[in-house]
């Protein structure tokens, strides 16, 4: 009979002490700039929040670590001023396998796993999450690329009951302009190079969540919060490509 589970411990804090990182961050300033990126809306909060967003597009995703930057790295490098500390939440990518540092600058950086324990611990940290719930099933080429993908991922919202973060909405747009691809049966082809394409950050209004962590696992609370955020950054995805959101639900559009 084996005993009681060990909780993982949480993510360690990010060092941004290490040469390497402040590298890193040295070369997103300047993609940045090559993008023409801008941050847009509302102003980011203090204190634990959720951002949720689309996926990226790309191997590696850059639209979307670039979005962190802006929101959660920039001040920092910029000024030294402590501001917030951001963490991307992102799953392991099969690129992974085939790009030698990819698992070391995602470390550094401070990019962090799926596991919901981990995410609860750096929320109760203090820290900000950047979440994509749609994951891998939105990260392919296509022609509806911007459009949400979300149907049973509840995760972000348990998480928002359990701690009372707001959750954000956030468009990331030009990501699959910067790096198209292209879909040839199951694999996805995307440019390695970037394009010149302009990349727009659009930060929506906070949704407030009243913390009630008896709740995170009842359907019918959980699951009004989660359609409600899924709604409104499907509709600020619209309203930054300046498109009319679809009239009738449908793959991607919640009902």
């Amino acid at each position: 009979m084996t005993g009681p589970r060990q909780a993982a411990p949480p993510p360690p804090e990010i060092d941004r002490t290490r040469p390497a990182y402040q590298k890193i961050l040295w070369w997103a300033k300047r993609l940045a700039a090559y993008h023409r990126m801008s941050l847009e809306g509302t102003t980011p909060p203090t204190g634990p929040c959720i951002y949720v967003t689309l996926h990226g597009a790309g191997y590696l995703v850059v639209d979307l670590v670039l979005a962190g930057y802006f929101i959660g790295w920039k001040h920092w490098y910029e000024t030294g001023e402590e501001q917030n500390r951001l963490r991307i939440v992102a799953g392991q990518s099969r690129i992974e396998r085939f790009i030698p540092g990819v698992p070391r600058a995602k470390d550094l950086v401070g990019i962090i796993g799926t596991d919901e324990e981990a995410c609860l611990a750096v929320l109760e940290r203090g820290e900000q999450l950047l979440i994509t719930p749609g994951g891998t099933r939105e990260a392919q080429p296509s022609r509806d690329f911007y459009r949400l993908k979300w149907q049973g991922r509840h995760g972000f919202a348990r998480l928002a009951l359990r701690t009372g973060a707001p959750i954000v909405p956030l468009a990331v747009v030009g990501g699959a302009e910067a790096y198209p691809g292209v879909r040839i049966g199951k694999l996805s082809l995307w440019s390695p190079l970037p394009l010149p394409a302009r990349i727009r950050v659009v930060l929506g209004e906070p949704i407030p969540v009243q913390r009630q962590p008896g709740s995170a696992r009842d359907p019918a609370v959980v699951e009004p919060l989660q359609r409600m955020a899924w709604q409104r950054t499907q509709a600020l995805y619209d309203e930054v490509r300046g498109v009319a959101s679809p009239r009738t639900a449908g793959e991607g559009t919640p009902a």
